[in-house]
């Protein structure tokens, strides 16, 4: 196992490096894959260092004052691959400059609007609004607009947008509104997020670990299917986004994020 004590010491000098390579290499358009794969991965492994080194050091006054909420980044964490990624390079720009997500509500507003909406780009739009503590809008945008569609006989697209709002729920708490979602049980579909999902929120109770556990390794079944190369799956590094008690580790501090923002909430109202 690597030792992760000494990746800590320089984390915040390498995080910096890595996110400054990004940076530039995406404002000039797609890598080629043979540099994204291994940058996805050392993302995704430096954002879990990151929630690990908190779990033992509760963030810093200076992250406190950023106004840049991490709950989506912790999302991108337990996907792992391309959304790790963006949502990395998506929090940096944030803590860069917060109000580069001012108009994230009209984005949501026009990708919505689309014949065909784009719902990659959507998945990527609704984290920037939660980075901006907007996800109450964000979340009556898209019932509105699983509505439209059920109404419109698109099953497809009522599918996606009640995937977005999943993850919008377990942002606010709402995580019986969430596992209500009909998606959840389109078993017949395979696709991550519905174990990935039903794995986070039963790991917010202990009494659901099993549960937690069992949906985990669904969720690795069907990843293994299409999203890391085989070379790599050995890879000693790769048990920070793929051991079962890593990803508890994660949830527990995205349910800590969760829990400190509804009580500031309740403390403004």
């Amino acid at each position: 196992m690597p030792n992760f004590s000494s990746l800590f010491t320089d984390f915040d000098l390498h995080m910096e490096k890595l996110l400054n390579n990004i940076t530039i290499n995406t404002k000039y358009g797609a890598m080629a894959a043979a540099t994204v794969t291994p940058i996805v991965i050392f993302g995704s492994i430096y954002i879990a260092c990151a929630y690990t080194r908190r779990a033992w050091k509760r963030r810093s006054a200076a992250s406190k004052v950023s106004g840049v909420l991490t709950r989506s980044v912790s999302i991108g964490v337990l996907h792992g691959g391309k959304m790790a990624l963006e949502r990395l390079v998506d929090y940096h720009h944030a803590r860069a400059d917060a109000t580069l997500w001012e108009d994230a509500l009209d984005n949501l507003n026009k990708l919505i609007q689309k014949e065909h909406p784009p719902f990659k780009e959507l998945q990527r739009v609704v984290a920037k609004l939660e980075m901006s503590g907007k996800e109450a809008d964000a979340v009556e945008k898209l019932e509105s607009a699983l509505k439209i569609a059920q109404e419109k006989k698109k099953p497809h697209e009522a599918y996606e947008y009640q995937m977005l709002l999943v993850e919008m729920y377990i942002y606010k708490g709402d995580f019986d509104k969430a596992l209500k979602c009909e998606c959840l049980n389109e078993e017949k579909i395979s696709d991550t997020r519905r174990p990935l999902y039903k794995a986070i929120v039963y790991g917010m109770s202990k009494d659901r670990e099993e549960e937690s556990r069992k949906c985990f390794g669904e969720f690795n079944e069907i990843r293994a299917g299409f999203e890391w190369p085989p070379d790599l799956q050995d890879h000693q590094l790769y048990e920070v986004i793929e051991n079962f008690e890593k990803f508890k580790k994660v949830v527990q501090l995205l349910k800590k994020d969760i829990q400190e923002i509804d009580k500031r909430s309740t403390r403004k109202n």
